[in-house]
This record gives C-alpha cells, structure tokens and sequence, in this order.
C-alpha cells in the first residue's frame, strides 16, 4: 500500500489558526477538532489510523508545513500497530516537515509498537525558522503485551535556520544486532525522545534550560541533553508504556513538553 498526508496551516491576522490544506489516505487520516482552552487558536489536528498498519511492504509519506506564526498540534487517536507483510519486506514511514518565522509545531502521537515479526523504519526531516519553536515526541513500545518485539529503525533530522540541529537514529529490534542486550535496551521494552526548541532559550545555560526529577514510582531511566542552539533532547527508557508516561510526567509545567 502506499499512501500520503498533507498539512498546511497559516495564521490569521487575528492569531488564530486556519488549515488550508488537511488532506490524507488510509492509514494516514487527518481531523481536526477543537483545541482545549489553554491552546487557544491553535488549530488540533488528529490522526486517524483508516486501516490496520503500517503492514510490511507499506510506503506512507506525511507532509507538514507551517506557514509564518501558525500554531499546530499534531496528535493521534490511537497508538499505530506496525505488522508483518507477507513479504519479508519493510514498511517505511517518511515525514516532511517545514516550520515558518514564528511557528509553533507541537507532535505528540500516541506509541509506535512494532508488533512481532514487522520490520519498519521511520525517516523525519524538520527543517526550523530560527525563530520557530518545535516539541516533537515519539515513543516506541517493541512487541504487543507478552509478544515478542518487531524491528523499527527512527532517524529524526532537525534544521534550524538552515544548519544541522540534530540528526539521531535509533534502531532497535530483532533486524539489529545487540539492540536488545544490556548495552542497549535490556529489559525495557518502551522509549520515547522529545526534542524541544524554543528560541526563549537563546543565551540560556544548557544546566537552566530544563530539568526533570522522575516519580518516585516510574521505572526506567530519562536524560536531558542540551543540543547547539536553543533546545534540548530527552531521552527515555523504561520497561512499558505506563513507567514511560510516569518518566514524564514532573516536566510538563516547563515550556513545550506535551502532557
């Protein structure tokens, strides 16, 4: 199967928020819905999955983009099943992304979970406004509960004003070697990477941009990296879904992290 998604959205001379263009195929169906109070004029969009999948074999392409000073959310319905084909081929996920002077993008999906046998691979490419601002979230779960774990590969590419921000890959899986030894993931079977970049951290000390204490009841691990410019990644590692939100949970006052 191969499908596509667009979105484009452009601000108002209110500040408000308009979609142009919201327009998807199955699996990859787009509506939008009704911010909460605290987003006002910010236009809320939710992804649909319209069929089983991505199933091995799949092409899926997502294209954002975000015109000067429009406000987004980007979030799903419910978490996205990877699968096996009856091929031994991969399923591919390519996501596009464009964020204009003085946008705002904020993606938060439910899980990835790469069921046993699929073999999937992700590709983002976000290119930022050097006064844009991005939250961008995405966690994997490996295998279905009491499954055995698919194979997933993520590289996530950020640009700011043209120069490389960040560029992370992270595969893991029974298609990569060691990934499920104790170097790796171990046990855990749930991880999640948030980048953040917020130009309010322009001249901030790396140490003073965001710091996170885990319940004490949340099993796993989490880091705040400072990256070269006004942003940082946090990493997550835990043994399920549920420690995984726990992880997170103590840094949703700071600016931009989803809660």
């Amino acid at each position: 199967m191969k499908a596509t998604a667009r979105l484009v959205a452009e601000a108002r001379p209110d500040g408000t928020t308009r979609l142009t263009t919201l327009a998807g195929q199955a699996p990859l169906l787009l509506r939008q819905t009704i911010a909460d109070g605290e987003a006002r004029g910010v236009a809320q969009v939710y992804l649909v999955a319209g069929a089983a999948g991505p199933v091995g074999g799949d092409e899926l392409h997502f294209g954002v983009h975000l015109g000067p000073g429009a406000r987004v959310r980007v979030r799903s319905v419910a978490a996205t099943v990877a699968l096996p084909g009856l091929r031994p081929d991969e399923s591919t996920l390519t996501i596009s992304v464009r964020v204009d002077s003085g946008a705002d993008l904020l993606w938060d999906p439910q899980p990835f979970i790469a069921a046993r046998g699929a073999r999937h691979r992700t590709t983002v490419r976000i290119e930022l406004a050097d006064d844009a601002r991005l939250t961008w979230h995405e966690q994997t779960l490996l295998g279905r509960h009491g499954e055995e774990p698919g194979s997933v590969a993520t590289r996530l590419c950020v640009r700011r004003a043209g120069r490389p921000l960040l560029d992370h890959t992270v595969a893991v899986g029974p298609d990569h070697p060691g990934s499920l030894g104790p170097a790796v993931t171990g046990a855990d079977r749930a991880g999640s990477t948030t980048v953040i970049v917020d130009p309010a951290w322009e001249g901030v000390p790396p140490a003073d941009r965001l710091t996170l204490e885990p319940r004490d009841d949340a099993h796993g691990a989490v880091a705040v990296f400072p990256l070269a410019g006004p942003a940082v990644v946090i990493s997550a590692l835990s043994r399920g879904g549920l420690d995984l939100e726990r992880l997170r949970e103590p840094g949703r006052a700071a600016r931009g992290l989803p809660g």
